[in-house]
């Protein structure tokens, strides 16, 4: 009869009840997922902000190091300055002449030019990122050099680069480069056909 009807609408409403506690509970949650979506992309755009001054100020850094190494390490006078540049988010490497344009070291400047130009990036590099240090690791800075592309690099490390760096330690296969030491040499010889070990020589 009537109390039947009246449990059984008791009871529905109890669930719709229940069911709305659910609904209102799994809205909250939403809400409060939205906030933190909302809080994180505010915060992922002032992380690329940061990102993207950083990368200004840590350019600058460089070439303002670089182009103070430039004239003590160029010795001449057709390219008065040097830059790292972003072009389309990618980093390239600009001597400045003298006609007052910017020239891509890749593919433009003579070997010579091109190792001293990478040379200044390294060095500046190595002092930008440890100033405290003044010590850089140059891994075969010789790579395609002609015989007076590598005369002019020996000059440079020998006589140039004490100025800014207590330190070169210098790895290489060229053997026209153990003029550029003023420290100590070591010869490193392995026989790779038996697989042998490496023999470490100090040249005098």
């Amino acid at each position: 009869g009537i109390e039947n009807v009246i449990k059984e609408r008791e009871i529905r409403l109890k669930d719709l009840e229940k069911t709305l506690h659910t609904v209102e509970k799994e809205k909250r949650e939403i809400e409060k997922l939205e906030k933190i979506i909302r809080e994180l992309k505010i915060f992922e755009k002032a992380l690329t902000e940061v990102q993207s001054q950083l990368r200004k100020e840590f350019v600058t850094s460089v070439n303002h190091t670089m182009n103070k190494l430039w004239s003590t390490l160029y010795p001449y006078r057709d390219f008065e300055g040097i830059r790292l540049n972003i072009e389309e988010g990618d980093y390239v490497l600009q001597l400045f002449s003298r006609s007052g344009g910017w020239t891509n070291v890749e593919g433009f400047v003579s070997g010579g030019e091109r190792s001293i130009a990478c040379l200044a990036l390294r060095i500046a590099l190595a002092l930008v990122l440890a100033p405290q240090l003044r010590i850089a690791f140059l891994d075969e800075p010789s790579h395609n050099l002609d015989s007076k592309s590598l005369s002019e690099l020996a000059v440079t490390l020998r006589e140039r680069v004490g100025e800014f760096l207590d330190q070169v330690i210098l790895i290489t296969h060229q053997e026209e480069l153990i003029d550029a030491v003023t420290g100590k040499s070591y010869r490193l010889e392995r026989d790779k056909v038996i697989d042998g070990v490496t023999k470490v020589e100090l040249i005098e």
